[in-house]
């Protein structure tokens, strides 16, 4: 858990933006030195009889003739080390990142997650020891096995990613919308699908057929839009806009409220969008609700009657006389 939380440190502290101080002066200072031994510090000037102890190993290619080891003493470097640390201002991740890209030194979260100062010893020196301990020899030793590692892990996650996002389409989407489109195309597709299909729940075959072209306008036109692509955009608008004319659809929902209405209001619904003219028999329509009977039967017929004096009788609702029933 410890190891964990100081790589998730170290992590943050390489991901924070690069701060650098510009009054940081870089310079460091040269020995004089009136006897030359045989082994010489580039920076400092310094020589000794033996390299050990007194310069750090190193794999890169660039160092290979000079016995494998940096051309700078670890005093340089630790000097060097904190400058850097002053130069991004205390952030030692970018100052060790730094100083291996400078030295083709393999940059490694592991190794600088157990790295720590103690005492005399510098931070760097302490990553150069943790990187060589066997965590990373399967990393590589330099900057650019480090990058190439780095680009490997990247890409298999990328496609790793890719792959569960397929997995998480299933088959039934793929044969309703076609195969190769990511997750959140799919999710596009069938969100706009449904809000069409609930404004229009009486649509039929032929407008079913548009209604998944105007969905795949839709997206298309959403990925438009995401990539800032606005002439593709208006194109792809402009062209929904036509299509949605053309097929009928309606943008609210249709609702179905016959129980609740009259009977009158009803035929008046169904007159306005299939007028009576178009039916072949058209007294169907004269007098569906038979109110022109009834005022017949019960308002015209009595009062003519007790206008007139006439003896009409109620076809249906009448006790017949004896009279009427000799006739």
């Amino acid at each position: 858990m410890a190891t964990v939380t100081k790589k998730k440190k170290v992590q943050e502290m390489l991901n924070s933006p690069e701060v650098i101080d510009t009054s940081c002066d870089m310079n460091l200072p040269i020995q004089e030195q009136m006897v030359e031994k045989k082994y010489k510090c580039t920076c400092c000037g310094e020589s000794w009889d033996k390299r050990t102890n007194h310069f750090a190993k190193t794999a890169s290619p660039l160092f290979q003739s000079n016995g494998g080891y940096l051309p700078i003493c670890n005093k340089c470097r630790d000097r060097y080390y904190n400058k850097l640390v002053k130069l991004y201002n205390g952030n030692e991740i970018h100052a060790i990142r730094h100083f291996c890209i400078q030295f083709d030194i393999i940059f490694e979260l592991n190794a600088l997650a157990a790295s720590r100062r103690s005492g005399n010893v510098t931070r760097i020196s302490s990553y150069l020891s943790q990187r060589n301990l066997g965590q990373t020899t399967k990393v590589g030793t330099t900057y650019i096995d480090g990058m190439k590692y780095e680009y490997i892990n990247h890409s298999n996650s990328i496609n790793l990613e890719k792959t569960a996002i397929k997995s998480e389409v299933n088959d039934e989407l793929k044969k309703k919308w076609g195969s190769g489109f990511s997750k959140e195309d799919y999710e596009t597709l069938e969100s706009h699908y449904n809000t069409l299909k609930e404004n229009n729940p009486n649509c039929d075959n032929n407008q079913e057929i548009f209604i998944k072209s105007l969905c795949n306008l839709h997206m298309l036109s959403v990925r438009a839009l995401k990539n800032g692509d606005i002439d593709k955009y208006t194109k792809l608008v402009d062209q929904y806009s036509k299509t949605f004319k053309t097929t009928g659809l309606r943008t609210i929902e249709e609702k179905d409220d016959s129980n609740e209405s009259t009977l009158g209001v009803t035929l008046a619904t169904i007159s306005q969008y299939t007028p009576e003219e178009f039916y072949k028999d058209k007294d169907i329509y004269k007098d569906f609700d038979g109110i022109g009977e009834y005022v017949e039967r019960f308002m015209t017929r009595p009062l003519r009657n007790l206008e007139y004096g006439t003896t009409d009788r109620d076809k249906e609702y009448f006790v017949p006389e004896d009279e009427d029933v000799y006739e």
